[in-house]
């Protein structure tokens, strides 16, 4: 598989430091998004230590197999997200400097021509197949729960109070039930990774043009980043974005 991919973040107009971190790995077939959150500098910490620590735990879990089935792959992505989530909850408890950090996460990995997505929280991803945009990822914030049972319209929900209260997230106290999809992979896919700031500021058709021009990857990050800030840059942004070019 052929992969060209590039990651960009930034801080936006309104914040003065940056609590996205982002890990861009086309060599391995690995990409995370993480969007942090808690006082100080709790958020920088747990997003940073969500992109690092998921690529140590998971390579772990997956040398146990010498041939990873998509079962196992699977186990593993979950197996890893929960146990950086307790982990990173009782290290909050520690060190009150950081206490009530917690951190979103997006993870996209190519393994054996298919793809594993992963999430906990807001932070999505998206595919462009065959010029048509694709959420792979659910929301699991309290507004995305009350709109899937029915009690809220996806319209409401954009300016709800709850919008952005996350139901799931990496740090929490309680158990995870981090979401994990497995996709098939296409020549000429196009992936998204990004933190809420990017479709704070993007409505869904905005995102396809953009992600719909004939430009490589860096130049799609750079555009779809700075069109977010300028309609929206209330939070930070990230993106990534990566081509299937060949498999």
């Amino acid at each position: 598989m052929t992969i060209l991919a590039v990651g960009l973040t930034d801080m936006g107009s309104k914040r003065t430091h940056n609590e996205d971190a982002l890990l861009c790995d086309a060599a391995a077939g690995l990409f995370i998004v993480a969007d942090g959150m808690g006082g100080r500098s709790a958020g920088e910490t747990a997003s940073k230590a969500v992109i690092t620590l998921i690529p140590l735990i998971l390579q772990e879990k997956l040398a146990r197999y010498e041939h990873p089935t998509p079962e196992t792959i699977v186990a593993a992505l979950h197996e890893t997200l929960c146990e950086l989530s307790q982990d990173l909850y009782q290290q909050s408890q520690s060190l009150p400097e950081v206490r009530g950090l917690g951190s979103t996460v997006a993870i996209l990995l190519f393994q054996d021509q298919f793809a594993y997505i992963a999430c906990a929280g807001d932070s999505r991803v998206y595919v462009l197949r065959q010029n048509q945009l694709l959420q792979i990822t659910e929301d699991q914030t309290i507004a995305a729960a009350l709109i899937r049972t029915g009690h809220l319209s996806p319209e409401t929900a954009k300016v709800h109070p709850l919008s952005h209260a996350l139901e799931e997230y990496i740090g929490k106290e309680e158990e995870l039930h981090p979401g994990i999809w497995k996709n098939t992979v296409q020549k000429d896919d196009r992936w998204l990774l990004c933190s809420d700031g990017l479709t704070k500021g993007l409505s869904e058709h905005q995102l396809l043009t953009l992600l719909l021009q004939p430009s490589p990857p860096g130049d799609i990050c750079k555009a779809l980043i700075s069109t977010a800030k300028q309609q929206d840059g209330t939070d930070n942004i990230t993106a990534i974005v990566v081509d299937i070019v060949n498999l």
